[in-house]
């Protein structure tokens, strides 16, 4: 596996045991993954880091071996999976849908999962599952806004919206961004580098709904680009903010490093009356019904149906998987990737024959 020895270090390849097999486990031959800004954090900060780290949290892959008692998945299986309980059990997997390439679908678990907790957990929307028929949320046009809709967990979080019945959702992206986001059920988007995008947003706000408190999903989590201009927006009693974690004082790109903070309240300042959520994607694990349903039932149902697409990815190519490895990573770091995830291969024939 791919690994980070120390803060600012090179990766490594690191060489582990193959852990025996018991009852309902499987053992699956990773050959996807999808580079994430978490990778960066853990290499360049230390977040979250138990070092030497493994880096990815999202792959794909095929079952190559059965534990006994499992009945629901078998030997050839491609499965998907989150991957962040420990180094043995770094997943939990699904079925990849027929018709969906596997690296097209090693950018769904994490951040699919990541959506789905901030709109219910966080910001309090309806999205019952199975969805009943002809379900419509108790406030469909109440303005929700998705500040970087542009991005992965962006994208996903508007395709749900949409397939729940949500009608006024506004979303912030770069303008080459901007029709994909409104076929994905975006009612509106706005340009994040519009110097009055603010007043923008607000403008949208007030027509749609006089003085109506706000839902805000903060998919990028910088102060200064998201959060603060969130601050504002957001400041009705009663509106909600989620913003998913870390924040970002400094990028990866600045010059002297990334810098970053999980303090999302004293990070700005909040009106009286807003609520307003971290969210660590793994947590939708405490809520029961999304560890039974979300990964193993939800996400794949969405996807066969069409009503989740996957994102749209770039292959990192290199002749070995450390060089694949550490040129997504430092393509990560320039923090010119947008509206789309990078994906590279972990398995392949020729490097590991024995895993064949």
């Amino acid at each position: 596996m791919a690994s980070a020895t120390n803060i600012k270090e090179p990766l490594t390849i690191q060489q582990v045991p193959t852990p025996e097999l018991q009852h309902y486990e499987i053992r699956v031959r990773i050959e996807w993954v999808v580079s994430a800004p978490l990778d960066v954090y853990q290499v360049d900060a230390g977040l979250m880091a138990q070092f030497p780290q493994s880096l990815g949290d999202s792959g794909v892959g095929t079952v190559v071996a059965a534990g006994p008692g499992l009945k629901r998945l078998q030997v050839g299986d491609r499965v998907l999976g989150f991957f962040f309980h420990n180094e043995k059990e770094k997943g939990q997997q699904v079925y990849v849908p027929s018709g969906i390439s596997m690296p097209a679908a090693a950018t769904v678990p994490t951040n699919v999962s990541t959506a789905h907790l901030a709109l219910t957990e966080k910001l309090k929307l309806e999205l019952p599952w199975p969805r009943p028929s002809g379900f419509s949320p108790r406030n469909p046009d109440g303005p929700i806004v998705i500040w970087g809709g542009g991005s992965s967990v962006g994208q996903y979080a508007i395709q749900l919206l949409h397939h729940w019945g949500y009608k006024n959702v506004i979303a912030t992206a770069s303008p080459q961004h901007h029709e994909k986001l409104k076929v994905y059920g975006s009612q509106h988007v706005v340009d994040y580098r519009e110097p009055n995008v603010v007043n923008s947003i607000l403008e949208i706000v007030n027509k749609s709904k006089l003085s109506a408190p706000v839902r805000a999903f903060d998919c990028v989590s910088s102060k200064s680009g998201s959060l603060q201009h969130l601050a504002k927006i957001a400041s009705l009693p009663g509106s909600i903010v989620a913003a998913v974690l870390s924040v970002v004082l400094q990028s990866p790109s600045d010059p002297a490093g990334v810098q970053l903070s999980a303090d999302v309240e004293r990070e700005v300042s909040w009106a009286p009356g807003v609520e307003f959520h971290s969210i660590v994607s793994y947590t939708f694990e405490t809520n029961p019904f999304l560890k039974d349903h979300l990964l193993s039932d939800i996400i794949p149902s969405l996807l066969a149906s069409g009503s989740l697409e996957p994102n749209k990815y770039r292959e990192i190519e290199g002749a070995s998987l450390l060089q694949r490895a550490s040129t997504a990573l430092d393509v990560m770091r320039t923090g010119a990737v947008s509206g789309e995830r990078l994906v590279w291969k972990v398995w392949t024939a020729e490097e590991y024959p024995k895993f064949s």
